[in-house]
Order: C-alpha cells, then structure tokens, then sequence
C-alpha cells in the first residue's frame, strides 16, 4: 500500500473542512472563549500573506490564530493545519467564512476612531452581522483609551493595541493594563479582551516612531496583559523585521501554551496585595490548586513581598524554573530583575480538554 503524501494529507484534511459543520463561539462567564463548549485561549499573528514557509512559521512559534494576510480560498488551507482565522466582514469573506470551521470571530473594524467611522455606524454595522450570524462574536480593535466607552455597543469583545515601546522608550509599559481596565470598567468585570502585544518598531517603521523591543520588554508587555486578565495575546509585527525578538515568540508562546488549563479552568480570582506599585500579581485558584502571576513593569530591579489570600501551601514552585519559594501565612518575598516576570503554582495542573486538541 503506497503512503500518501503530505499534499495529499492536507488536501484530504481541506476535504474535511468543507464536511465539518462550523462550531458555536461564545464566551463563558469568565470572558473564556468556547469553540462549541470546549475552552480556547487565542494565541494569534497578524499577517500579511500565507504560504507554506508562514504556516511553517506559524508552527514552529506555536500560534494558534491568524488575523490578516490570507485570502478568503486559504480557509480550508488554514483549518487543515489546526489553525483558527479571525476574519474581516467585507461581503466576499462572509460569504467565504460564516459557516467555516476555521471561524472564530469577526473583526468588524481595525481602529474605528482612528478611520473616520462613527460609533454610530459601527453599532448599526455590527447589527446587521448579528442578524446574519449569531455563531460567532463580533470585535472591535482600539488603540485610544475613550474609544473604549465611545464604541461600547457595536462589539461582543474588544482587542486593545497599546504599543508603548517608542523611540525614546518614554512611555510606561503598564499603558497595555490600563486600556484593559477601561474595557472591563465600561463593559463589565469580565468582559473579554484580546491583547496585542507590540513587536514592531525601528528607525524604518512609521517614521522612526517606534523602538524595536527586546525580547524581554515583549514578555514583560504579554505578562501584564495575562495579570490584567487577557483571554487571547495577539502580536502585532511588521512581520520578522528583527530575528532576536521574533525568535523570542516560540519560548514566550510556549510559556502561555503550559499556562492556558490554569487560566481557563473553572476557578476564582483571589485577592492579592504587593509591597511595591512597580509589580503587579494576580492570583487564580483553581479546584486542584491555584497560580500567581507576577510582573515588574519598571526597568529597575526590585524585592517585594506578595501577599496572596487562601494559598495553602507552605511553599510555591516556580512554573518554567526548578525552584521552590517559601510561604508564611500567605505571604512571599521575591527579587525581580528590569521588566521581569515570574509564575508560581500550587497544587496539580487542571485537566482541560482544549478546542482544537485532537
């Protein structure tokens, strides 16, 4: 018997998108998206085209979504390589994509306020999606903070663009929290929020306006974003213009990959308190133990104590590092370098069946 193919492979996977029947998103109380009931935590790209060496890329950086840059015939390409697409709303990709598998949401505008388009527009264009599709939810992407409240009802999620690494490095990192909050103040505690995270930047991008980040400056970005509870980290990149930062992508991918059964498991937010503003800490406790973020968003080395209520343990392991932190009555004292994050847990891993995981 002759072994097929990897273009026949996929060809037979394409075959199997155009059977497969196009699942339910919605969101769950936490602001969790669910593919037809099963969590999923968007880790997405913004591209601008897709072949063979992008999918390639796309995997070996382990995303899980695409926004952008394909073409409307790529979808059963895009669903056969386990990939989900978040889709404009021009007439051709409705057509194309409202009852495809690869679905997971509709982009109805990319900075509204920036592009002349009203709220009230926006409001009666993501009215008429609704009444067309019910499936499937409806976002708007921001990058100004009062855009928040002012397209508060064209949308069933928000994307925030915050991009603070200019070219003089002068504005606060924590700005990517900040545009979060507002989102939650206005819509609700746990409103769902898709973070971009900036990875672009340099003396030919945009006039010079932005700094390149490092790699640790992207982490410390998507670290804030997870504190502030984002329920989807999306990159914005110009694509690969800077090896060591893209490269950075696949090891920090990987961390929010082995994270994801502890932020979308069934569980509570705990209240955490730290000594110091620069840190941020969030703490989640989950039926079989509980994790705590922890995120200097200062270029400053620092020691704080981090007091998290109901921890059990007399002591914390360091998710991604072999080492055991002390605890006393709740209460933790740590080091963090400039920029740096650290992840704890207790207890066992959640068991989650995740959408997509076959």
């Amino acid at each position: 018997m002759k072994k097929m193919s990897m273009s026949m492979v996929i060809g037979l996977a394409c075959v199997s998108a155009l059977l497969a029947e196009s699942p339910t998103v919605t969101f769950d109380a936490a602001g969790i998206v669910r593919i037809d009931g099963k969590p999923f935590f968007p880790v997405g790209l913004f591209t601008y085209h897709l072949d063979t060496q992008v999918l390639a890329e796309l995997h070996e950086l382990q995303f899980n979504t695409i926004i952008n840059g394909f073409e409307h015939n790529q979808l059963d390409l895009i669903h056969a390589h386990g990939l989900k697409a978040i889709c404009f709303t021009q007439d051709e990709w409705f057509e194309a994509a409202h009852e495809h598998p690869a679905l997971l949401a509709w982009y109805l505008t990319d900075e509204p306020e920036g592009h002349d388009k009203t709220p009230e527009d926006e409001r009666e264009r993501y009215l008429a999606l609704k009444r067309k599709d019910s499936k499937h939810p409806i976002g708007l992407c921001h990058f100004l903070f009062e855009a928040l409240e002012q397209y508060e009802h064209a949308c069933d999620f928000t994307m925030t663009d915050v991009y603070p690494v200019t070219a003089n490095r002068d504005v606060p990192l924590v700005n990517v929290g900040i545009h979060m909050d507002e989102a939650r103040r206005v819509h609700g505690a746990n409103w769902p929020n898709w973070t971009y995270i900036q990875d672009f930047g340099g003396p030919d991008t945009d006039g010079g306006k932005w700094a390149q980040p490092l790699p640790h400056e992207v982490r410390c970005m998507t670290y804030i974003a997870l504190v502030h509870r984002a329920t989807g980290i999306l990159y914005f990149s110009y694509w690969p213009k800077a090896p060591q930062t893209w490269n950075s992508l696949g090891p920090l991918n990987r961390e929010i990959h082995r994270l994801v059964p502890w932020l979308v498991a069934e569980g509570k937010e705990l209240p955490a308190k730290v000594s110091a503003e620069a840190v941020q800490v969030r703490a989640r406790k989950v039926a079989s133990g509980g994790v705590i973020l922890a995120v200097n968003t200062r270029p400053v080395f620092t020691r704080v104590d981090i007091a998290v209520a109901d921890v059990p343990a007399d002591a914390l392991t360091m998710l991604f590092v072999n080492r055991s932190v002390p605890v006393a009555n709740g209460v933790f004292r740590e080091r963090f370098g400039p920029y740096e994050a650290k992840v704890y847990t207790w207890g066992t891993e959640p068991a989650v069946t995740l959408a997509g995981d076959e």
